[in-house]
């Protein structure tokens, strides 16, 4: 008895370190909204160039911070396409700007 629980336990934390050192991320979607401010910061990874912040209004009124991994430029006034993805453990959602263009 005292094994089987023993098993179970190391399973579960197995599963614990998988899920923490995957990081496993599902895509909710692409959603579109206008960007409302951008900021810049040095790079934290060591790559070469800054790490872009966009703080987005979504259609629903939402205001998110999303971060800009296109490299063309952005700036306020555009509308943008931001990808929703969410960690499965935490529930916690991120957003990323894939494409800025003109307002139509």
């Amino acid at each position: 008895m005292n094994n089987v629980l023993f098993a179970i336990l190391a399973i579960m934390v197995a599963a614990f370190v998988w899920f923490w050192v995957t990081d496993p991320r599902r895509s909710i979607g692409e959603m579109t909204g206008m960007i409302e401010a951008i900021t810049v910061q040095p790079s934290k990874t060591g790559h070469a160039g800054a790490d872009r912040t966009a703080m987005i209004r979504l259609a629903d009124g939402t205001l998110v911070q999303a971060s800009v991994v296109t490299p063309l430029q952005v700036r306020s006034g555009q509308r943008a396409k931001v990808l929703v993805s969410e960690q499965m453990l935490s529930g916690t959602r991120t957003y990323e700007v894939l494409e800025a263009g003109e307002p139509r």
